[in-house]
């Protein structure tokens, strides 16, 4: 989203000059965007001069960015030459959601410890509600994508346990690309209200009991997702 404070190229009003990210995680951001909301499918083939004529940039950073994203899992390598786009199985859901879920159970818990001591952090994280809906009823479902994410980080962000943001960041791209592939019925944003409302309440159990919910329930739907994506 465009700064609307900046009153020149990486300045903002209250703070020194901004220095803009390198070229290559210009790269790697973009085509990870792309991965998510699905303008590049999974199992398609990338071409670095395509790629890189697409970004508007030199195919250096592009090679730097696609290499990057190898290691994350989001890219794989072909046989002889180039990347192509992972297919997500079956297990690879399974797996991420065991790691997932106690994360996010955890993270509701200790959100709902300190809610009464971060009203910011809960407003934002309300906003991100707002959001969802917004966005699912404008029919815009990379929006909802990224608000259904930013509800989850904002989760985490008001547990306070730095580790525990580290360690859920290393997650968050496959999630979001997850999150772009299932559906995403209307109980699954009901299920974020309730969260929300264990965590603003300060009700540890009652927050850690939704969020083990609906991580279950999303995981089934993931699975659903990918099962008919795949016939």
């Amino acid at each position: 989203m465009a700064d609307s404070s900046r009153t020149g190229p990486g300045r903002g009003t209250d703070g020194p000059p901004r220095t803009p990210a390198p070229l290559s995680a210009q790269a790697r951001e973009a085509i990870r965007q792309r991965i998510v909301d699905r303008r590049y499918p999974q199992g398609s083939r990338l071409v670095e001069r395509e790629v890189a004529e697409e970004l508007g940039m030199s195919r250096v950073p592009v090679r730097e960015a696609l290499r990057a994203l190898v290691t994350e899992d989001l890219l794989e390598l072909l046989p002889h030459s180039g990347v192509r786009v992972r297919r997500l199985e079956s297990t690879d859901v399974e797996h991420l959601y065991e790691v997932w879920e106690p994360l996010a159970v955890q993270a509701s818990r200790l959100a709902a410890r300190a809610a009464a001591g971060d009203p910011e952090g809960l407003a934002a994280l309300e906003t991100t509600l707002r959001q969802a809906e917004q966005a699912a009823a404008a029919d815009e479902g990379a929006r909802e994508v990224a608000a259904h994410t930013a509800f989850h980080e904002g989760v985490v962000a008001l547990s306070g346990n730095p580790l525990l943001a580290r360690t859920m960041e290393q997650l968050s791209w496959q999630l979001q690309l997850l999150f772009g592939l299932r559906e995403e019925p209307a109980h699954m944003r009901a299920q974020h209200a309730e969260m929300f409302r264990h965590i603003a309440a300060g009700d540890g159990d009652a927050a850690a009991a939704s969020t083990l919910l609906h991580v279950r329930d999303s995981r089934t739907v993931a699975l659903r997702s990918l099962f008919k994506s795949d016939r």
